[in-house]
Formats: structure tokens, sequence, C-alpha cells
């Protein structure tokens, strides 16, 4: 089930300030998770948004079933980026 991909300018702002090694494992992992079923999506304890884990960041992301859409919201630090949703 392959799901369409949307970046938000806020996550591709959030990109601009990551190393670029690291960015590119960011970008390799959101196409695989749209690939994949559920693979490398983590519920947020009571929120409506999952996550994706690559080492020390996190990838704030939104999936819309009907549409077959994966949204990225936010990508950061995992010490800070659950007080930025």
């Amino acid at each position: 089930m392959r799901f369409e991909i949307i970046w938000t300018e806020r996550a591709k702002k959030d990109l601009k300030n990551i190393e670029k090694v690291v960015c590119e494992r960011i970008i390799n992992k959101v196409y695989s998770a749209s690939e994949s079923d559920n693979l490398f999506l983590e519920k947020i304890k009571n929120q409506q948004y999952h996550k994706i884990r690559i080492g020390n960041y996190r990838i704030i992301v939104q999936r819309v079933l009907s549409t077959k859409t994966l949204i990225v919201l936010r990508v950061g630090h995992r010490k800070n980026i659950h007080k930025k949703i």
C-alpha cells in the first residue's frame, strides 16, 4: 500500500537545520515508511500523530487513510520534538 508523501513548509524548514547526512537518512526513511504498512510508524500517546525514529531524530507524521497520504509535519531532535507539536 503506497502512500503519497506531503511535506509541510515547517518540515522542509526543519530539514534545512539538520546536517546533510542525517537529512538523507530521514528522507529515505520517510519514503520507506510510505511503502510499508505501519512498519516504521509508532503512534504518539494521546495524539492523532505518528512518529518515525531515526537515531536521535524523530519525524512527526499524520497518516490519512482515506486519501492514502502521509503528511510530514515536523522533523527534529528527540529531546525537544514533542514540545513542538
